[in-house]
């Protein structure tokens, strides 16, 4: 029933979807009031700097953008390729190309809940002719978690079950391809994880991609995505390393922590939010030191 729901959304013009879009954030927001402690919560403490005003302002933002992503989740799910290639544009898009060696080596592209990261990967199968792949936690409701794989995989993109990365990206390292990973996810308490600070709190990141960089030799990207206006977006991609062997994995955790609380900063209102992001404190209770970023020729700093 609401694979069905979706799949006839989907079917409406955008601008249809995006006026229904206004009225869920005003009532998300001021009836059922949906984690808006969490909210209001997170952006406090990762803008202690703030005014009231600029918290509600920014808040107030954040929900629109919410209900904008997920009626552009359901729409993108019917459009062309080159819908995506007219609504995001990439800044340089050379430098995956670089780092994969024009196509001949695997490539782990960390990414955030910012802006649209769904329409990310279809930009991508656009660009690139490199396999694509992308690992994926499943969404508690089984209707919602099939449609969401289905629109992933629309363009010969394949899933990986978050349980099984490690396990497919081994098997399949000869294979080269651009595996996307969302990375900014809160950890479960079994989880390995790295601490460091983060928006203004000792935070818990998973340390698979590092480990699996380690492992395998792939360089590693991060590729932020910043919402310029209802439906369009800007994706600009950057080195996190290129020898991931040469360098410690906790170093590409920081790295990707820093740019991701960079892009976070330029425009916050296109994060996520309501995501309870801090909500194992246990995993922070012996929170190490934050290890300095070495400056090498070899893995010098992107621009953030």
């Amino acid at each position: 029933m609401i694979k069905s729901i979706y799949s006839a959304l989907a079917r409406l013009p955008l601008k249809w979807l995006y006026a229904a879009s206004s009225g869920g954030a005003w009532l998300l927001q001021h009836v059922f009031r949906y984690r808006r402690k969490v909210v209001e919560q997170n952006l406090a403490q990762a803008f202690p700097e703030w005014t009231t005003a600029e918290i509600k302002t920014t808040r107030k933002r954040f929900y629109r953008n919410l209900c904008d992503t997920a009626v552009e989740i359901i729409a993108g799910s019917r459009q062309p390729l080159t819908f995506f290639e007219q609504h995001l544009e990439v800044v340089n898009p050379e430098l995956l190309a670089e780092l994969s060696q024009q196509g001949q080596q695997s490539v782990l592209v960390m990414l955030a809940h910012q802006g649209n990261w769904e329409w990310m990967l279809h930009r991508a199968a656009a660009l690139y002719e490199m396999p694509m792949a992308f690992v994926y936690k499943r969404l508690h409701s089984e209707a919602a978690d099939a449609f969401s794989l289905q629109a992933r995989r629309r363009f010969g993109a394949t899933a990986i079950e978050m349980r099984d990365t490690a396990r497919n990206i081994i098997r399949h390292r000869r294979t080269p391809r651009l595996i996307y990973m969302l990375a900014d996810q809160s950890p479960g308490l079994r989880e390995r994880v790295h601490i460091t600070t983060f928006l203004n709190r000792e935070t818990a990141f998973f340390s698979g991609a590092a480990s699996l960089a380690k492992a395998t030799g792939f360089p590693v990207a991060f590729a932020k995505c910043q919402r310029k206006k209802r439906g369009y977006f800007e994706v600009e991609v950057m080195e996190i390393t290129r020898e991931p062997k040469a360098v410690e994995e906790s170093w590409i955790i920081e790295r990707y922590a820093e740019l991701t609380e960079a892009a976070i900063r330029a425009y916050p209102e296109d994060w996520l939010w309501s995501n309870r992001r801090w909500k194992h404190q246990a995993l922070t209770a012996s929170a190490s030191a934050k290890p300095a970023l070495p400056d090498t020729d070899n893995h010098s700093k992107p621009e953030s």
